[in-house]
């Protein structure tokens, strides 16, 4: 009868075997998924760093005193919407410089626009933080409604202003008068504008004295008196003989006198002529 022994030694080898190699294939498979691991804890691990870093940066730009920027890195990104008509790039960023040297997070944003507010010629201002430095300015002009003197023009808002040297204001009409009657004079002007829309008929001037009354003057050269009281019904009044009995000799009339009740004193270039 053979012995059993060697049956059982090489089965007790081969398990041996089959666990050894059972054991290799789990270390490389755990060998393999560390492998595969390191790729995202390295970017964890980055992502993680870059975030403390950025946080420790802006608690310390927001709570630590910041060295001032100099005013090419104030102005980099720096956006300003405006017409530029009568303020000028320059003098905005002057009024904002103060502010944009202190940093990005230590801006102050009303303040800023009160700078701007302060300006005679910004009737309106917003000011917006756009990350990660940048900054939006817009900014609305005064409009300007007519010229009063030589060196100041009247605003919208009912405001003399002085003239900007680099304002190009085309052809505006011209008023005058005692500067504590500008709302009047200004209303009186807007209610004339809407009435002589005609070309040639538009105001050119229009001036108040307290002894003459209202004078005005037309594109076309004609000049009206017009007194003190009914300025709308004197001028409706010129208004239909210029299209009557006087259209066919507009280009002589030089002046017009309204001031008498059911007539108008016309004095033409060459001689005077009442109707």
């Amino acid at each position: 009868m053979r012995s059993a022994a060697p049956k059982l030694k090489k089965k007790a080898q081969s398990g041996r075997k089959t666990k050894a190699q059972r054991g290799a294939r789990r270390r490389d498979d755990e060998q393999r998924s560390s492998l595969r691991l390191l790729p995202a804890l390295a970017m964890l691990l980055a992502l993680g760093t870059v975030t403390a870093l950025a946080y420790g940066a802006v608690w310390s730009w927001q709570r630590l005193p910041v060295q001032e920027l100099s005013r090419v890195d104030a102005l980099e990104h720096v956006r300003v919407r405006a017409p530029f008509r009568a303020v000028t790039r320059e003098q905005v960023e002057e009024l904002m410089l103060p502010f944009l040297q202190r940093g990005f997070f230590a801006l102050d944003i009303r303040g800023m626009r009160a700078a701007l507010l302060e300006h005679p010629w910004i009737d309106r201002a917003s000011v917006s933080r756009r990350w990660p430095r940048g900054v939006e300015i817009e900014i609305e002009e005064a409009t300007p409604l007519a010229s009063w003197g030589g060196e100041r023009l009247l605003v919208a808002s009912g405001h003399l202003l002085p003239r900007p040297e680099q304002m190009q204001t085309g052809r505006l009409p011209e008023l005058a008068g005692d500067e504590e009657l500008v709302e009047r004079i200004m209303a009186q002007y807007q209610a004339l504008a809407r009435l002589l829309t005609t070309r040639d008929m538009e105001v050119k001037r229009l001036s108040f004295d307290d002894l003459a009354g209202w004078h005005l003057e037309l594109v076309s050269g004609i000049e009206l008196h017009l007194g003190h009281d009914e300025l709308l019904e004197r001028v409706n009044r010129f208004l239909s003989l210029s299209r009557g009995v006087l259209a066919p000799h507009l280009e002589r009339v030089t002046r017009v006198d309204t001031r008498y009740s059911n007539a108008v004193a016309v004095q033409w270039k060459d001689k005077e002529l009442s109707e």
